[in-house]
């Protein structure tokens, strides 16, 4: 049956009379009629008693109105439920983050997506990214910040941001000409006990492959994927540890930790925007990945990150 019929029906009914509901319609007369006595044909019925004074319902057209309108205003509801939902999105969006980005962003990320979209709900869960990836493709989360991942048929990414590695130390551990420098060339980590995350993490696997190419064995005494206890493991003086420069900013401020960047070659790890490729991207879903981007470029450009982290991509 056709929706335009119908309502041509109920301007007709509404209006008494073919002709004032044709000049409201913006529609010629006669094709206001013929349209109503093919749906009449359709019902196999009469639905509109004619006389000279103009038109009335029959029973029958007040018992296929009667069940119609609650239809068509249901429908009428849908679409400006619809229409209100691409003007303020709403919806849960839960977003996977390595402890690094969680520890810089997570807080003020949730406050501006409060503040400015109240109707989304953002939930953070923070993992390494091996687990992260993991729970991307398990749907458990919606977008997901990544180290150095790749596309494929599961995964797209776009480009986020790029961090310089240091070497992250024990300042007692340090002679003062140690605790001066400001770099430390790859090769003179050869001996030197390493606590890093295990192979799940992308950090890992950049370090590994830059072994590999120098043909230079890592001494890693300690496997923690547990960005705090690494850090506290180093503060003791039990190990050294290579983290991106946001992710040891305070501490490194407040004299615990001391940091030298690698050179020789320099090394860095970038961090990908992910979204299952298998799965629509939502209005809230893309509201997220854009305030994602804003609040994260704000923050690498002031500091303490301005030294250490850049923007890319869009």
């Amino acid at each position: 049956m056709d929706l335009r019929k119908i309502e041509n029906l109920i301007h007709v009914a509404d209006q008494g009379s073919f002709s004032k509901a044709a000049s409201v319609l913006g529609i010629a007369q006669s094709a206001l009629g013929r349209q109503v006595r093919k749906l009449e044909d359709e019902c196999g019925c009469a639905l509109l008693y004619r006389n000279g004074r103009g038109v009335s319902l029959t029973p029958d057209g007040e018992k296929l109105l009667e069940r119609l309108r609650p239809l068509l205003r249901q429908m009428d509801h849908v679409v400006t439920e619809f229409h209100n939902d691409q003007k303020s999105p709403s919806g849960q969006v839960t977003l996977g983050l390595t402890p690094t980005l969680s520890h810089m962003v997570g807080a003020r990320l949730v406050a501006e997506v409060w503040k400015q979209h109240p109707r989304i709900q953002l939930n953070i869960i923070t993992g390494y990214s091996g687990y992260v990836l993991e729970w991307l493709t398990n749907a458990r989360v919606d977008i997901a910040v990544l180290h150095d991942a790749r596309r494929s048929q599961h995964i797209a990414v776009d480009p986020l941001a790029e961090l310089d590695l240091a070497l992250v130390s024990p300042p007692q551990n340090l002679s003062p000409a140690a605790r001066a420098m400001r770099s430390i060339r790859f090769d003179q980590l050869r001996d030197l006990p390493l606590v890093l995350p295990t192979r799940n993490h992308g950090l890992r696997r950049t370090l590994e492959h830059a072994a590999t190419q120098a043909d230079m064995p890592l001494n890693i005494a300690f496997e923690m994927d547990a960005l705090e206890l690494m850090k506290d493991l180093v503060a003791t003086g039990m190990a050294h540890t290579v983290l991106g420069l946001p992710a040891v900013a305070r501490e490194v401020a407040a004299g615990t930790l001391v940091i030298r960047r690698i050179t020789h070659p320099g090394l860095s790890t970038r961090l990908m925007l992910a979204t299952a490729a298998s799965r629509p991207t939502t209005q809230a879903v893309k509201i997220v990945q854009g305030m994602l981007r804003d609040v994260l470029g704000e923050m690498t450009a002031a500091e303490p990150y301005c030294g250490g982290m850049r923007m890319v991509g869009k």
